[in-house]
């Protein structure tokens, strides 16, 4: 049996968008992100296609490439500031989310590292773009990134 590999999911950043926060360059663990001469470039062979920067972009510039199907989900980002850590988004039953793409993890927030709500992007393909999760949230910390073509 042969082992199937995750699809790469090239990004790019939108240097109209980019405000040079540097969110995006601390949230790669591959070191793929870096500055030249002002502006924020991507290194694909070091890229793992975690789509960290996508979640930490602050203005959407960090935006996956290789999508095809307009308006399907790339991710959810999770606004912390918002965040109440309420955990209705991870409760077990499925009426958050039926696929249960919500857990809590270390978090940036306020500078430092704290519990928080995460979403689980290495399982991005089980989403169904039900946007289920957007509209139960109550403190609507929750938002989809959408590929627009």
């Amino acid at each position: 049996m042969s082992k199937i590999k995750e699809k790469f999911v090239p990004i790019q950043i939108d240097q109209n968008l980019c405000m040079r926060c540097e969110r995006c360059l601390k949230a790669c663990k591959a070191k793929a992100i870096y500055f030249e001469n002002g502006i924020r470039l991507v290194d694909y062979s070091k890229c793992v296609a975690c789509l960290n920067c996508v979640q930490v972009c602050p203005r959407n510039a960090v935006q996956v490439t290789s999508i095809q199907i307009p308006n399907q989900v790339l991710a959810i980002k999770v606004d912390h500031e918002k965040c109440n850590m309420c955990l209705d988004c991870v409760d077990n039953n499925g009426n958050f989310c039926p696929k249960h793409l919500f857990y809590v993890g270390k978090v940036k927030k306020n500078g430092e590292e704290s519990d928080g709500i995460r979403f689980k992007f290495k399982e991005i393909s089980k989403c169904q773009g039900c946007l289920k999760c957007e509209l139960s949230c109550p403190q609507k910390a929750l938002k989809p990134v959408k590929f627009e073509n």
